[in-house]
């Protein structure tokens, strides 16, 4: 009979794993989901226009929600302040064998979380993503 650990028998993963794709080579990200929001979709914010951005998400774990709350993980516990938002969905295409490329518009201009990702200039050309979690919402 085989052995199965704790982590085996957790229903949601905690750190979730990436492949950033960047011109020719993979750059590897982890993130840490908080207990609290383990249920969310980890993820990556990759690149963001005026009101939408582009999340990496897992594949094996497609979003499957129209909208969603966004939490931007930022070292919460390290006295960060929470950055948050809500967002729909609007496309969703395989980006790599890992991870699914998602289009997700702002629903309330100028949330907490697009004003951060605004001034943080949010550009996957510099290598400069932001971890987040998608909780899926009722409409």
């Amino acid at each position: 009979m085989p052995v199965t650990t704790d982590q085996d028998q957790r229903r949601h993963l905690r750190t979730e794993f990436f492949l950033v794709p960047l011109e020719r080579e993979q750059i590897p990200v982890w993130v840490f989901k908080p207990e609290s929001l383990a249920d969310g979709h980890a993820g990556l914010i990759l690149n963001m226009s005026q009101g939408g951005l582009q999340v990496l998400t897992n594949a094996e774990l497609p979003l499957t929600s129209e909208l969603y709350d966004i939490d931007l993980l930022l070292g919460e516990g390290q006295g960060v302040a929470p950055f948050k938002g809500q967002a729909r969905l609007v496309w969703s295409r395989p980006a790599t064998q890992l991870g699914d490329l998602n289009g997700l518009e702002f629903l309330t201009r100028h949330s907490q979380a697009e004003e951060f990702l605004m001034a943080h200039g949010v550009s996957i050309a510099e290598r400069k993503w932001v971890r987040c979690l998608l909780v899926p919402r009722s409409a």
